[in-house]
């Protein structure tokens, strides 16, 4: 799961941190790495407007001469979405603190950079080396707020089934760790801190991402449309991995009477169960795949995410009436799982129609749900429950976020024709 910001007096998981000056080539301990960096790590803060506190922290690490400052994008994203009802800062070892300006954002990979009034300082250099898998890491934050710290762990090498890449950090981040460095043993950035899913598993943004927004910083001019600017990358990103997907040769699993899609590409993840307990009158057998990676947009608003969940039915005890009884009860529209607010997305639009597919009658609700500041992107939920038999049957959930329309349109028809009668 991806951590939440860090907001004083909450146990919210989130993760920040900070970089500094690029060592010698010689391997240091936690101590001595410790003692070389510590002063080059910056708090980054949200300060709401008009009560001057805190509305959450972070931490970032300068990555060039010129006091550019790396964090992670969900650290600054309340001030993205509302810059006139808060400001960002940094506070640095000694007390000092300043307003920080952001000159590049990326929201697929969680990413920052913002510049700081510093002068001229030590920065940390990116590391472009492979490491292999064991090769001791440490990543540096602020926990909760209690001051600096350093967590020693190891490097296993890039999530599997990710369709954006993350390092596998075995050490356990903790909120207020968000945006700091991951470094190896020669005080080299090998990633930034973003997520954790507890038990001294988390995650780790490579410095590539790092390396490719710092340059795009170093020459663009700053763009203060941040939501047009977030905007374009979704819809570029969306388009991109969902043609992709359209593209690919769709794995299927068999259930009840039918064939249906399954791992459409190599990240899905996909699992099951069946329920025939002896004091129902019905068997039940259901299988759920999805995408493991979503985008984080505000503390209230993630997108970016495929999920599809099928529930076969066989009631061969139950009378017609008594199945759908059953059946229809378990039908139902519109359920999105991505997190959403009325300040985000419209209500739903649904369509329901009776088609007949795969040799059978089917009842579909196809229902799409538009992005308020994102106006490209919508949301799609599809419900189909086939409705030819008088005791078995088969019930669809299908929910894509942050698409185009013609994605949407696109995905939904491809998904529908993928499922066959095994008959």
């Amino acid at each position: 799961m991806r951590l939440q910001q860090f907001r004083p007096g909450l146990a919210l998981f989130l993760v920040l941190v900070t970089v500094i000056f690029p060592l010698s080539a010689e391997s240091l301990t936690a101590e001595s790495m410790y003692r070389s960096m510590f002063s080059r790590i910056y708090q980054i803060r949200v300060i709401d407007v008009a009560s001057d506190k805190k509305s959450s922290i972070g931490s970032g690490f300068q990555v060039s001469a010129q006091g550019l400052i790396a964090t992670n994008y969900h650290v600054i994203s309340e001030y993205v979405q509302n810059p006139k009802r808060y400001r960002i800062e940094y506070l640095s070892h000694d007390g000092s603190k300043g307003e920080l300006e952001i000159k590049a954002l990326d929201v697929i990979h969680d990413l920052a950079i913002v510049a700081a009034n510093v002068g001229e300082q030590g920065f940390l250099q990116l590391s472009s080396e492979k490491l292999s898998k064991g090769a001791p890491l440490y990543a540096m934050g602020n926990p909760h707020d209690l001051g600096m710290s350093i967590i020693d762990g190891s490097y296993n090498g890039l999530l599997e089934k990710s369709l954006y890449e993350k390092i596998l950090f075995s050490g356990s981040l903790n909120p207020g760790m968000s945006g700091g460095p991951a470094l190896n043993d020669r005080g080299h950035v090998v990633g930034v801190n973003v997520s954790t899913a507890g038990n001294d598993l988390s995650f780790l943004v490579p410095a590539s991402y790092l390396q490719m927004l710092l340059e795009r910083a170093l020459i663009a001019n700053v763009n203060h449309d941040y939501i047009g600017e977030i905007h374009r990358q979704i819809f570029h990103n969306q388009q991109q991995y969902m043609q992709d997907i359209l593209s690919a040769e769709w794995q299927q699993t068999r259930l009840g009477d039918f064939r249906v899609p399954a791992e459409l590409v190599a990240y899905f993840k996909c699992w099951g169960k069946s329920d025939d307990r002896e004091d129902r009158r019905y068997e039940h057998t259901y299988t759920a795949c999805t995408s493991p990676d979503e985008i984080y947009v505000s503390p209230d608003f993630d997108t970016g995410t495929i999920d599809f969940r099928y529930d076969w039915y066989d009631a061969q005890q139950l009378n017609r009436f008594q199945f759908y009884t059953l059946y229809s009860n378990k039908f139902s529209a519109s359920s999105s799982t991505n997190q959403a607010s009325k300040e985000d997305v419209n209500n739903y639009q649904c369509n329901t129609r009776f088609v007949t597919l795969a040799s059978h009658d089917w009842k579909i609700a196809m229902c799409l749900r538009s992005y308020k500041k994102l106006d490209a992107l919508v949301d799609l939920s599809l419900t189909m429950a086939q409705v030819s038999e008088n005791s078995k049957g088969l019930l669809v959930n299908m929910n894509a976020t942050g698409v185009s329309r013609e994605m949407a349109f696109k995905f939904a028809r491809r998904y529908m024709e993928s499922i066959e009668w095994r008959n």
